[in-house]
């Protein structure tokens, strides 16, 4: 392997540089052919063409009269039935996808990528596939842009990229990848800049953790051969690790069946910066010698959609340079530029062709979204084309499809025809409605009939009925928790009866147990249940009230004499019971909140900690009083907006103004206030009802108020 820059039509002005390795990538594979199963070799009738009964040459034909005293020659068997079966190992492992339906889970193809391993472009796959296959790719890229990677710099690029990797084990996969390219650039000198070759090694290992998520390690090391000489005493080598991981959507979502993500997060060792050693790199050099002279931190994201002969993906990465000088880096045109803007950030729009049987096609554009370049960090493309070929074959297996032709052979003999039968059977299949799931257990009833009713498969929730006779009949279907199913349908003798019916499920009704207590004593009070289903009773101290309500969200308000009122929420699942109790406060001789017009009264300030959101404690009971109000009123929507007064910086008061508007908002929900209700404003300084010139004028500033929304 060697990096080269080797002179086109310009001067040498330092040495050619050259890089070695010395590697050979071999592979063998056995593949051996199954031997085809005779076509109707277990057959047990005699081949097509019989001798004559007599056995002598020109005896008499069947036609001949039996009175003649000669048997009549059999007649030759004919086929009933061919039926063609492969046998086991013998299926294709990546099949032709142009056939499938658009959703159809087999359209998915695990192939090799660019990098090594299976995966897209160049973001790796933690789900590695079926074990034991070889998957082979082999992929070209190409950009040509006039100003790269410094301006007035006509830059052209050619990649070639072998990969090979085999998962022994469903867990684990081995991978190596084999790089040559070729750069020309007129800023260059030479113009011409070659790198001979990068290897790379890597395994990874990965499992399912969960339905759909797969999780694993990456582990690869790269090697880089020396600059400036063809000798082998000086060399580099790259190590990366990172996690891998891929979530397979359809599995959990089948509302989103073509969606399967990426992702990869890990470093890149990268010993490249200290191959040129003493030798200035200017931009291009850099780039087409790929020489980094920092560590990276690398991620990769990517989703693709299995579709019906071909899959589309996008893929994102990021190569963030670490260690970093706090200046940042240096640009060509001796500007310093920031890590983050010099990073190698790319997207990536492919997709993979599948409609060929073990053969993937990959074709797409990888467009760079950075434009600044710094020294150190090799400079990226605006745009690079590829287009990939990858190759899948089982070495183990037998080679390819195996098909055996059974072919079933019948001599005609003459019957009776037998009489139609003069009963017949009804068979069928009941489902849910909603899931469209088998149902067990229900019962198939013939009203009328005298017949006891048959019940349908635990499994697979088919039925068949008794023998029945021809005509018309009614069929009732049964089960408890569903609505009843009765159809009714015609009879004909000799002809089997086949129905599909599908039942509605009846919603059952939960039960709401209520309690009303002050000081652990009942009281009785009103309550106001809001949801499903609209009510309002009375309890009464001797016993909690239970309720039976239709499932679902509600809302309750609990009100009685002398007492604050409280609301609370409660979900009712159905057909389970719901226990919910209410410690009732004594309301205060002092009334604090009154509704006027449009707004809620408050005759004292909620008080805050000084420069802060933080609701002091004695103003909890006035905070309660306005939920009191609120509930016996019955108001449904109120805004609390906050104010301050005009001390401080004014965009400061403003943010203090929204967080202490939501912390009473907070308080609210917290005392059982449906959030739903209840919207903040702050509007800091902007509306005060005194002059700020006194501290009673700021204390008046300093307020909250309700503003009535919705009643």
């Amino acid at each position: 392997m060697q990096r080269i820059l080797a002179p086109v039509h310009s001067p040498r002005i330092f040495p050619p540089i050259r890089l070695w390795r010395a590697s050979a990538l071999t592979a063998c594979f056995a593949a051996s052919l199954a031997q085809a199963q005779g076509a109707d070799g277990w057959s047990t009738f005699p081949p097509s063409s019989t001798p004559a009964a007599s056995g002598v040459p020109g005896g008499p034909s069947p036609s001949s009269s039996p009175e003649a005293g000669k048997a009549p020659a059999p007649p030759p068997p004919t086929v009933v039935s061919t039926q063609e079966r492969v046998l086991p190992g013998g299926e294709p492992h990546t099949p032709s996808t142009l056939g499938n339906a658009w959703t159809d889970p087999k359209n998915l193809r695990h192939t090799a990528s660019a990098s090594g391993g299976v995966g897209l472009l160049r973001v790796a796959g933690a789900d590695l596939g079926p074990p034991r296959l070889l998957r082979f790719s082999l992929t070209g890229e190409f950009f040509q842009n006039d100003s790269f990677p410094v301006r007035g710099a006509a830059h052209t690029r050619t990649t070639g990229s072998f990969a090979l990797a085999y998962a022994p084990f469903e867990f684990l996969e081995v991978f190596t990848a084999y790089t040559v390219s070729a750069n020309t650039n007129s800023r260059a000198s030479p113009n011409l800049i070659q790198s001979l070759g990068d290897l790379t090694f890597g395994a990874r290992g990965a499992k399912r953790w969960a339905p759909g998520l797969w999780a694993g390690v990456d582990l690869r090391v790269m090697t880089f051969s020396g600059v400036g000489n063809q000798d082998v005493d000086r060399y580099a080598f790259g190590f990366a690790p990172r996690l891998i991981a891929t979530y397979d959507v359809p599995e959990i979502r089948p509302e989103f069946p073509l969606l399967r993500a990426h992702g990869n997060l890990g470093f890149l060792f990268d010993g490249t910066g200290d191959l040129a050693g003493s030798t200035p790199l200017n931009a291009s050099e850099e780039y087409g010698l790929g020489v980094n002279r920092y560590h990276r931190l690398g991620l990769g994201l990517g989703v693709e959609a299995p579709l019906r002969a071909f899959i589309p993906f996008l893929e994102f990465g990021l190569a963030y340079p670490l260690g970093v000088e706090s200046g940042g880096l240096i640009a060509p045109d001796g500007r310093t530029v920031s890590s983050f803007s010099a990073a190698q950030k790319t997207f990536t729009l492919g997709a993979k062709v599948t409609a060929l049987k073990d053969v993937t096609f990959s074709v797409g554009a990888e467009l760079g979204l950075s434009r600044t370049v710094g020294l150190g960090v090799p400079a990226t493309p605006p745009l690079n084309f590829f287009l990939g070929a990858s190759y899948t074959v089982d070495p183990f297996s037998r080679g390819g499809t195996t098909k055996i032709v059974e072919t079933v052979r019948e001599r005609p003999v003459t019957v009776e025809v037998p009489v139609a039968p003069q009963t017949v059977q009804v068979s069928g299949v009941v489902l849910d409605a909603k899931t469209r799931k088998p149902l067990p257990g229900v019962l198939v009833m013939l009203p009328g009939a005298g017949l006891p009713p048959v019940a349908t498969d635990p499994q697979t929730g088919r039925f068949l009925t008794y023998p029945l006779p021809g005509g018309a009949i009614r069929i009732a279907i049964q089960k408890e928790g569903y609505r009843l199913v009765e159809r009714d349908i015609t009879l004909v003798p000799g002809q089997h009866q086949t129905l599909e019916v599908t039942m509605e499920s009846m919603a059952q009704p939960g039960t709401l147990t209520l309690s009303t207590t002050a000081q652990k004593k009942p009281v009785a009070a009103t309550l106001r249940l809001r949801g499903p289903r609209k009510q309002e009773l009375a309890t009464t101290p001797a016993a909690a009230t239970k309720l039976e309500v239709p499932a679902g969200q509600y809302l309750v308000d609990v009100i009685a004499p002398g007492y604050l009122a409280q609301t609370r929420e409660v979900q009712v699942a159905e057909g389970t019971a719901q226990a919910l109790s209410f410690d009732l406060k004594p309301a205060p001789k002092k009334k604090l909140v009154t509704v006027a017009q449009n707004k809620l009264e408050l005759l004292q300030q909620v008080q805050f900690t000084n420069g802060k959101a933080v609701i002091q404690a004695n103003s909890q009971p006035l905070l309660a009083q306005v939920v009191d109000v609120i509930v016996r009123n019955n108001i449904q929507r109120v805004r609390i907006e906050a104010h301050t007064d005009n001390q401080g910086n004014p965009a400061a008061n403003l943010k203090l103004s929204q967080e202490r508007a939501q912390a009473v908002a907070t308080f609210l929900a917290q005392a059982g206030l449906d959030a739903a209700r209840v919207e903040v404003q702050g509007y800091g300084d902007a509306r005060p009802i005194a002059p700020n010139l006194t501290p009673r004028g700021k204390e008046l500033n300093r307020r909250v108020e309700f503003i009535i929304l919705e009643q």
